[in-house]
């Protein structure tokens, strides 16, 4: 049977890559020793998969289709997609091996296990996978099968949903034929207000309509507006500089964070959508993949190795791992 030998909960705020001097020296310094610590963990761990919850960022699901949970089955993934490489720094699309035959077990382990969970072919990641994975495993030799929560469009599945969920993908996992060694890797949050497009968005806000079209509609949005992804790097560098009102909550990001280090499953599960929304911001809804590696993990404590409130990166930063 197959073990599971790493869990890894960390952001993926694309910046750390766009923009990665912005903050001050001391700030850089914590991150990159949590970064390190990750990178020889995942290491020593000798992942032969590496399962990631992730949420998409309008690569391949649009607010016309997101649904709830869905697995990508294919020997191959890229990333990241085209217009995400010149914010991210990166200069050639890479392929990304995947795992077909041990996804498409956890897609039919799921469905009769009661998670309607859809099927995805080969997908394109963007800076949920690109970033955390240029930085901890860069010779990009592991291969990925992407989980994805809808975490943008409501209504979204609840916090004790989603850790029954990962609890669901660690039975599986378990259950699985042959013996590869598993590592299991959430990544997003903690709290940020990210320039995506709401309903409530402002109507006077040209760049955040531009954001709304391509969200709704889909790449081919991108053939008339080319320069959207590399204007939205300047946005956030300039909601940074200029912003008015908190971009990072920092009190709730370290509740959060005692909870998931104390092992407090009740506190974690019981975290509601408005409460959320309200401290954690728009983008607080990515601990969703947290509270499903959590499930995965049997609730256990994990070890925080970092957090951190950066704002020139409009994001509560946290790095944490669990003991396999």
């Amino acid at each position: 049977m197959p073990s599971v030998v790493a869990a890894i909960s960390m952001s993926h705020a694309p910046l750390m890559l766009g923009a990665p001097d912005a903050p001050a020296p001391d700030v850089r310094d914590r991150i990159n020793a949590a970064v390190r610590r990750i990178t020889d963990y995942l290491a020593s761990s000798r992942p032969d998969v590496v399962v990631a919850f992730l949420d998409d960022h309008f690569e391949n699901h649009y607010r016309k289709l997101m649904p709830t949970f869905s697995i990508g089955v294919a020997p191959h993934h890229s990333g990241p997609a085209d217009y995400w490489m010149e914010a991210l720094r990166i200069e050639r699309k890479q392929d990304i091996a995947g795992d077909a035959e041990l996804a498409e077990y956890l897609l039919r382990s799921l469905i009769p296990a009661g998670f309607d969970v859809a099927r995805m072919g080969a997908v394109e990641y963007g800076n949920n996978l690109m970033v955390p994975w240029k930085l901890i495993r860069p010779q990009n030799d592991i291969a990925i099968i992407p989980v994805f929560t809808n975490v943008f469009t409501p209504p979204l599945t609840t916090m004790a949903r989603a850790y029954a969920f990962g609890e669901a993908v660690r039975r599986a996992i378990d259950a699985a034929p042959g013996d590869a060694r598993v590592a299991f890797l959430a990544t997003g949050g903690l709290s940020h207000w990210p320039p995506v497009w709401l309903p409530k968005t402002p109507q006077h806000d040209s760049f955040m309509s531009r954001m709304k079209r391509f969200q709704s509609e889909g790449r081919s949005v991108l053939q008339q507006d080319p320069h959207l992804m590399t204007d939205l790097a300047e946005y956030e560098v300039e909601m940074a500089r200029t912003a008015t009102t908190p971009l990072v909550n920092e009190a709730w990001d370290r509740t959060f964070l005692d909870a998931l280090a104390r092992g407090d499953k009740d506190f974690i599960r019981g975290l509601t959508y408005a409460e959320i929304e309200a401290e954690g911001g728009h983008g607080g809804h990515e601990v969703l993949n947290w509270c499903a590696l959590m499930g995965a993990m049997g609730g256990k404590p994990a070890n925080v190795l970092a957090y951190e409130a950066v704002i020139e990166w409009i994001c509560g930063m946290g790095f944490a791992i669990y003991d396999a």
